[in-house]
């Protein structure tokens, strides 16, 4: 497994160009759900910065990321929900992730929805699932920090994300490393229907 930084992104007019050869895989989900430890779980790498004040993430950090044979972009977004009251840092994120999404649409190989295993899923997790859903981009849920939430709690925000009709989900911790082989081999079945060159 291999993984470098690439960029960061704050305009769209910065974003890489789309390489046919190299999906991405999308992190998503509220500030402070843990996309970046989930990304350092994932590659075995600090590779992202984890903060411990939400909304660290401002920008689209890209990073290439070879497993196997598969070839791609792993996407981390700006967490949502990071700048309430401030309205300008409101618009400036929804211009860039609309925007991203609306862009690279093609060439997303799969989106991972970040939920809090202990909060269940917010307003604003509901409206990226369902808008996930309009634009037909393949999603998985990933549900964080279950070394955190009680069993109850799971039990509860299992049954929401039923409700909102999720069908795949990965329960993960970072902290104590779980859920990392289940994830790798789900990102793998999505992938591997995608042709991936190996000329990159």
């Amino acid at each position: 497994m291999k993984v470098e930084f690439l960029k960061s992104v704050y305009q769209l007019k910065d974003l890489p160009p789309i390489t046919e050869n190299r999906k991405e895989v999308v992190f998503v989900g509220r500030s402070n759900v843990g996309k970046s430890s989930l990304l350092n779980l994932l590659t075995g790498r600090n590779i992202a910065k984890v903060g411990k004040t939400p909304g660290r993430t401002r920008a689209i950090n890209y990073f290439k990321w070879d497993y196997n044979e598969l070839k791609s972009f792993l996407v981390d977004l700006p967490g949502y929900g990071f700048a309430k009251g401030d309205k300008r840092e409101i618009e400036n994120w929804k211009r860039l992730i609309e925007g991203y999404f609306n862009r690279r649409r093609e060439n997303i190989g799969l989106v991972l929805v970040l939920i809090d295993a202990k909060v269940g899923p917010t307003g604003d997790d509901k409206k990226m699932i369902q808008w996930l859903d309009y634009l037909g981009i393949p999603y998985i849920v990933v549900l964080t920090k279950i070394d955190k939430a009680k069993q109850k709690e799971i039990s509860s925000t299992l049954k929401k994300l039923k409700e909102l009709g999720v069908e795949t989900l990965v329960q993960t911790s970072s902290k104590e490393k779980k859920g990392k082989e289940q994830l790798l081999k789900v990102i793998w079945n999505y992938l591997k229907e995608e042709p991936n060159k190996t000329n990159s």
